[in-house]
C-alpha cells in the first residue's frame, strides 16, 4: 500500500503527518518506507540527525535524499514492495513530483489546518487529484486529515464542518498541536520514541489504525 501526503499548501503539518505516521505504524509491526519528495528535504534531514544521535531505525526506512519524479517512476515499485506500506512526503506545491507521487499511490491524506485560508487553499490539491481520477483514470482515494489543530478553539471545534464541503472523507483522528512533535523533530525521533505516553502519540497510534484498515482495500 503506498500513500500520499499531499497539499500544495506550505506549512499545514505534511512531514509531522509522514514522519510520525510512519513511526506508528512501524511501532504497530508494520515494515514501513517513508519516501522523502520534498526538495526542501524536511524528512532526509531529519534522518540526517537521526543518524547522528545513533537512533535504531527497526521496521522504518526513510530515504536519505529526496526523489524527484524519476525516483518515484523507476524505484519506487520496487522499493515499496520490500515492505507494507510506503509512505510519500510530498512538497508544498502541486507540480510534477506531488503528480508523480499521487499517481502512484493508492491512497492520498491530504493534511488541512483549521483556518479558513488554509482549507481554501486545500481546493487546489483537492482539484487536482479529482482531475487525475477523470481524466487519467487514477485509483487514488484521498481522505482530509485535520493537522495541527489547536485545542479548545472555536475555529478548531469547526473544522469538519467546513472540510464537509469537499465531499471528501475525512478521518476520524485529528492531529493537535503538541509541544511533544516539535521536541521529537528537533532530536531526530518521532513522538513515539521521543513521547511514547503522550497525547501526541496517541493521536498518531490511532491514525495509524485508520490506515492499516485500508490494506487489501480495491
Amino acid at each position: 500500500m503506498i500513500v500520499a501526503v499531499v497539499n500544495g499548501k506550505g506549512g499545514v503539518g505534511k512531514s509531522t503527518v509522514a514522519i510520525n505516521l510512519a513511526g506508528a505504524l512501524a511501532q504497530a509491526g508494520a515494515a514501513v518506507l517513508l519516501v522523502d519528495a520534498d526538495p526542501q528535504g524536511t524528512t532526509s534531514g531529519w534522518l540526517e540527525v537521526r543518524r547522528e544521535r545513533g537512533a535504531e531505525d527497526g521496521k522504518l526506512t526513510v530515504t536519505p535524499k529526496p526523489w524527484g519524479v524519476a525516483e518515484l517512476g523507476a524505484r519506487l515499485g520496487a522499493e515499496a514492495g520490500k515492505v507494507d506500506i510506503t509512505l510519500i512526503d510530498c512538497g508544498p506545491a502541486n507540480g510534477k513530483v506531488e503528480k508523480a507521487a499521487i499517481a502512484v499511490s493508492s491512497h492520498a491524506i491530504i493534511p488541512v489546518t483549521p483556518s479558513p485560508y488554509d482549507i481554501r487553499s486545500a481546493k487546489t490539491t483537492v482539484e487536482l487529484i479529482g482531475e487525475g481520477q477523470k481524466e487519467a483514470g487514477l485509483k487514488v482515494k484521498p481522505h482530509l486529515l485535520v493537522s495541527r489543530k489547536v485545542v479548545g478553539t472555536g475555529i478548531g471545534e469547526d473544522a469538519r464542518k467546513t472540510l464537509a464541503v469537499f465531499g471528501l472523507p475525512i478521518l476520524k483522528t485529528e492531529i493537535c498541536q503538541r509541544v511533544a512533535l516539535c521536541e521529537a523533530g528537533i532530536v531526530g525521533q518521532t513522538v513515539h520514541e521521543y513521547a511514547p505516553g503522550s497525547l501526541a502519540a496517541d493521536e498518531f497510534s490511532q491514525l495509524a489504525r485508520e490506515v492499516m484498515k485500508w490494506q487489501g482495500q480495491s
